[in-house]
């Protein structure tokens, strides 16, 4: 009972001193990123890249929508293959079956 009691003790202490520690890093930590994230030059390669961004979006997005027409009509023309060969109007005729 007394070793019970006392590694009770021991994780108490050793949560109280670590949530100390824990957190002092933290705080540490946190003024580490503001200071940097504050730095000039870090603001002004923020900027750039904000400005080479909204530069370059209308091209991403008009090559995105034009790989999304083309998904489309694909995935439109492989249905209609699909439907057809199941209700047999296939013009190909019959396919041979590749199970043997």
């Amino acid at each position: 009972m007394k070793g019970k009691l006392l590694l009770a003790a021991g994780i108490g202490v050793g949560y109280v001193l670590g949530s100390r520690a824990g957190r002092q890093s933290y705080e540490s930590l946190k003024q580490a990123v503001q200071d940097l994230w504050s730095d000039p030059k870090v603001q002004d390669r923020v900027s750039d890249i904000e400005d080479t961004v909204k530069e370059k979006a209308p091209v991403v997005q008009d090559k995105a929508e034009q790989a999304l027409k083309s998904a489309g009509e694909k995935s439109k023309q492989v249905g209609s293959d699909v439907k057809s060969k199941i209700s047999g109007d296939s013009a190909q005729g019959p396919t041979e079956d590749i199970h043997g």
